[in-house]
């Protein structure tokens, strides 16, 4: 049975994946249907898709991707398979999207934006670390003022498995440009565990990328009862 279910794979072209994992899409196929230039490039073997006003640069094996000047998170990592990438469905459909945004007809409604509305400009800067007495982390920073930013969690728990996004959070920042949150690192409780926080926000904003290892909520302290012997 085993053998019948690798064969039908096989010739149906489709990558092999594991029971009951989601389904994926050939980022060639997405690429050509929505009008990208897809390349592989050599240098980190990245794939690179683009268009007029738009480069995408995608590589395996990695949840953050660059669009244009900024980074984004995917759902899941791309997956290498018979010299091409398999996307989710979830990225799949906002690759799309973003061609859609940057298309022709976008670009020219675009210019007709009143100076008012035009998108920030800059850059996030962001520090992070693990709040004193809680399972979870502090973030501060800063970014143009008024910019919505959206900071992932991601956790590394081992290098046999992919990184698994925690959670996402999404902020404003005041009228100074700077930004903070708490953020619980619920289910991510594993000590040496590695996370990795980004910020990004809109397209002219460049991100900003921290990381720390999770250690018990109150390390460094010394508690009595703890000690031998009771």
């Amino acid at each position: 049975m085993r053998t019948t279910i690798a064969l039908a794979v096989l010739a149906l072209g489709l990558p092999a994946l594991p029971a009951g994992a989601q389904q994926r899409e050939s980022l060639a196929a997405v690429a050509a249907h929505s009008g990208y230039t897809y390349h592989w490039s050599t240098q980190g073997s990245t794939v690179v898709l683009s268009r007029p006003g738009i480069v995408v640069v995608l590589r395996p094996g990695s949840q953050v991707y660059e669009v244009n000047d900024h980074n984004e998170v995917a759902d899941a990592a791309p997956s290498f398979s018979r010299g091409d990438l398999y996307v989710t469905p979830a990225l799949a459909a906002h690759l799309q999207a973003l061609a859609r945004r940057f298309s022709p007809a976008a670009a020219h409604s675009a210019e007709r934006l009143s100076s008012g509305d035009a998108q920030a400009q800059g850059s996030i800067t962001m520090e992070a670390r693990q709040l004193q007495g809680a399972e979870a982390i502090t973030v501060q920073g800063s970014a143009p003022a008024s910019a919505p930013v959206t900071i992932t969690l991601l956790a590394v728990i081992s290098s046999d498995l992919p990184t698994v996004v925690v959670s996402r959070n999404d902020v404003v920042t005041d009228a100074n440009g700077r930004f903070e949150a708490i953020i619980p690192i619920a289910s991510a409780y594993e000590r040496g565990t590695l996370l990795r926080v980004v910020a990004t926000s809109s397209p002219g904003v460049a991100s900003a990328q921290a990381q720390l290892v999770t250690q018990a909520p109150n390390n460094g302290v010394t508690v009595p009862l703890e000690q031998m012997p009771h």
